[in-house]
């Protein structure tokens, strides 16, 4: 997703992916006669939807990786607290070069 966290695009193909599965597994379902009971559908139905959604995340990602977008979460030995203190004192050092003063 995006840094934001506003893009749901990857979510709406997982989604779509996981529906369409679903539906399949009842196609499949009805097409051998319909056997079992209902623990039978919702078992093959499921099954069917995790691999739906398997399969376009894996296509959402692809697509991602495309328009450049970053798909690994990013990761930092230091904490939030610590790498926003040192953009502050790097942005003030360079500040104090541009004027003429040393730090």
């Amino acid at each position: 997703m995006s840094e934001k966290g506003n893009d749901n695009s990857r979510v709406k193909w997982v989604g779509g992916g996981f529906v369409i599965g679903f539906l399949w597994g009842t196609v499949m379902w009805l097409i051998t006669g319909m056997q079992g009971d209902a623990k039978v559908w919702i078992y093959l139905a499921l099954t069917m939807a995790m691999i739906g959604a398997g399969v376009a995340a894996i296509f959402g990602l692809r697509t991602a990786r495309k328009r450049g977008e970053r798909i690994s979460p990013r990761m930092s030995l230091k904490g939030a607290d610590e790498v926003k203190a040192e953009a502050k004192a790097a942005k003030k050092a360079a500040r104090n070069a541009a004027r003429g003063g040393g730090e």
